[in-house]
């Protein structure tokens, strides 16, 4: 603890450089960050987590009031125009030279020093032994992990792994060098363009950054809960090696009271070791190991013991890292198992830190729509759970269920169903999970499964479906029309549905007018004839078809901001070499969603747009102007959007031929949003009247 004198106020405030596992909770993510809050919570409930220290968000801060480096940092940053990538990647680039080679104050220093000494003794009694005995018998520096964790609440819609983690790090230098390396990466290109649009001040961007003591494993793996099953994912060596391309893991499945119900051995001809300088090598694996079970019924048992302990105390699915040495079982780290990819929850070690799901998270609070727009609203839903929760948005209509996550969740690819004859099973499976959104809205449009195969090849049957380039391979329809009796059960399930609800079907990833005509006749087949057809656009194919798709008779038609960006612009947004030149500005995108929508309301076909997209202020201003009739936005974000929608239909169409009456906007409330969504609701939009310029309400 010292103390300095703070620029801005003129006052002694103390500063806290660096705070132990031992003494930290999950109240304090503004000082440690929500992954070192997570590491400090389990640790001191007794779970076997390596022992380790944060340098905080004020040793931070210190650290850039000391160098004289902040002003610097905010000349760069102020007036930033985050649109134009060059200046953006270069003023990125420009800041975190300044952090790197900038020198941290001596104090802070020291004290990363010392508390690394610490670590590395062989007397961690941080608590109640002597500081001074434990350092004097410190003897050869160890291996820590060094990883940063963000002190402030992300606006992450779509976000990736953006912060660096260095495992192996050893000895004093290299210690320093690496914080300050994870002090730099809070300012990598993606993190600056998201919080910076979303309004968050550059100052109030902080960065915390955890030192743990590495664990050499022998055995590591992954361990994730559901509400039915603990599913753990394990290789020999480090857990590295779980992403090596040309292996596959060991899959267990046990029940909710430890019984194996599952066991997949797969073949692990690498594994990754660590040699004496720290560096990581992978080696091939022994004959005997290759194909041999991991995890023994002792770990097996007590890792998904573990693993339910955990969720228990964090109360929602936790994903789990571990580790194996021979002194035992180690916890890595923890985290909602939401906030990681279907490729991660399938086994893979998280390289990129996906968009959270909305609707597998746990306590939220859903906000209500009030205000009525001549552009109307509707959501986008991947799970039934917290239904309850998302009804009190208000909207009626769910304008794209997607069904992976449901699938997902059975730990099954739909192939294995398939191969297996459990196509009924399969059946059942999807009905059940959309049956709630049918019992909750009044309309609802279903995706056909949209899955890329790297995403699930962790599922039991996905292990063939292994491909260079899968945003460019096998999934949407193309992969539902080669096994057509897959796409059958989804839509039999969907059939299933309609009489309690106005039900129609996404096609997605199409590209030709046959495979719509192919979709028709197995729905011919089935005797599904009230069902509405619409198709999801995501390639410039798709655009250029579009006449010729309206001319075959679809009801609606629904742009993907995100994969028709991808496919235009030729970037893979996960693909931190060329993911900050994606831009949802770009010229040709917008000339191909005008010509999208002018063509679509030419023929009186419905248009409806969604996608990360859309919370960009600048893209929801164009869609509005161009008259899109339905934007569709996840439940957490539909009271947002509506206020923007609302303000700008404010200033494009007040005073115009345009400005809808007062009659029409009421027939639009009508359509689309609930007068009260939940029950004993009341509804209050008075005070919205004096701010009401369209004559809304």
């Amino acid at each position: 603890m010292v103390q300095r004198e703070d620029a801005e106020e003129g006052k002694i405030k103390n500063t806290e450089f660096v705070r132990w596992f031992s003494k930290i909770d999950k109240s304090m993510i503004s000082l440690v960050g929500e992954k070192a809050a997570n590491l400090g919570e389990i640790y001191n409930n007794k779970f076997p987590v390596p022992n380790g220290f944060v340098i905080t968000s004020e040793a931070y801060e210190n650290f850039l009031f000391s160098s004289k480096i902040s002003e610097k940092i905010n000349s760069l940053l102020n007036n930033l125009d985050t649109k134009n990538n060059e200046l953006l990647i270069s003023a990125s680039e420009k800041i975190k030279k300044l952090v790197v080679n900038s020198e941290l104050p001596e104090e802070l220093k020291e004290e990363i020093i010392d508390s690394y000494q610490v670590l590395g003794s062989n007397k961690i009694e941080i608590e109640r032994g002597s500081a001074y005995d434990i350092l004097n018998n410190a003897t050869e520096p160890i291996f820590v992990s060094v990883r940063s964790s963000l002190c402030f609440k992300s606006h992450r819609g779509s976000s990736m792994h953006e912060q660096d983690t260095y495992l192996n790090v050893k000895g004093n230098e290299s210690l320093l060098e690496h914080v300050k390396s994870a002090f730099a990466s809070l300012f990598n290109p993606d993190t600056l363009k998201r919080e910076l649009e979303k309004g968050l001040e550059s100052g109030k961007i902080k960065i915390a950054v955890i030192v743990e003591k590495m664990v050499d494993s022998d055995k590591s793996g992954i361990v994730h809960s559901n509400d039915s099953f603990v599913n753990i994912y394990s290789v020999w060596g480090l857990g590295e090696g779980m992403n090596i391309k040309n292996a596959s893991s060991d899959k267990y499945v046990l029940s909710r009271d430890l019984q194996l119900l599952e066991k997949k051995i797969g073949e692990k001809k690498y594994f990754v070791m660590r040699d004496s300088s720290g560096f990581l090598k992978t080696s091939n694996s022994s004959e005997e190991r290759k194909n041999s079970q991991v995890l023994n019924n002792y770990e097996l048992q007590r890792i998904g013991d573990l693993a339910e302990k955990i969720e228990s105390h964090f109360g929602k699915p936790q994903k789990i890292e571990f580790g194996i040495d021979e002194s035992g079982i180690y916890i890595l780290q923890a985290d909602s198992l939401e906030n990681f990819s279907d490729e991660e929850s399938a086994g893979k070690l998280p390289h990129k830190e996906e968009k959270k799901v909305f609707q597998n998270e746990g306590p939220f609070s859903v906000e209500k729509v009030e205000k009525v727009t001549k552009t109307k609203l509707k959501l986008v839903l991947d799970s039934p759970y917290f239904i309850d929760e998302v009804k009190k948005s208000g909207l009626k209509k769910a304008g794209v269920v997607k069904i992976e996550k449901i699938i997902q969740k059975k730990g099954k690819h739909p192939f294995y169903f398939f191969e297996s004859h459990y196509i009924n099973e399969y059946e059942n499976l999807v009905f059940n999970g959309i049956k709630p959104f049918s019992e909750s809205f009044e309309e609802v449009y279903v995706r056909t499964s949209d899955f890329l195969t790297s995403e699930f090849l962790g599922l039991e049957g996905g292990e063939r479906f292994s491909e260079e380039n899968p945003l460019l391979g096998l999934h949407g329809i193309r992969f539902g029309l080669k096994y057509p009796d897959i796409l059958e059960a989804e839509l039999r399930a969907v059939k299933r549905i309609h009489e309690k609800t106005d039900v129609g079907i996404l096609i997605p990833n199409i590209i030709c007018v046959d495979e719509i005509r192919k979709v028709k006749s197995l729905l011919k087949k089935i005797d599904f004839k009230k069902v509405k057809v619409g198709v999801i656009i995501e390639t410039p194919a798709a655009v250029q078809l579009i006449k010729e798709f309206c001319q075959e008779g679809v009801d609606c038609i629904v742009l993907n901001t995100d994969r028709l960006l991808e496919h235009i612009l030729a970037i893979d947004r996960e693909n931190k070499n060329v993911s900050g030149l994606f831009d949802e500005l770009n010229s040709s995108f917008l000339y191909q969603v005008e010509y999208l929508m002018r063509v679509a309301k030419r023929n009186n076909v419905e248009t409806n747009v969604f996608g990360s997209a859309l919370l960009n202020d600048k893209v929801l201003k164009y869609l509005v102007k161009k008259g899109v009739e339905f934007i569709s936005v996840e439940p957490l974000d539909a009271k947002k959007v509506s206020e923007k929608v609302y303000s700008f239909e404010s200033e494009l169409f007040h005073g115009t031929d345009l400005e809808p009456r007062k009659y029409e906007l009421e027939k639009v409330k009508d359509d689309y949003i609930e007068k009260n969504p939940v029950a004993g609701a009341e509804e209050n939009t008075n005070h919205l009247k004096k701010k009401d310029p369209l004559g809304i309400l």
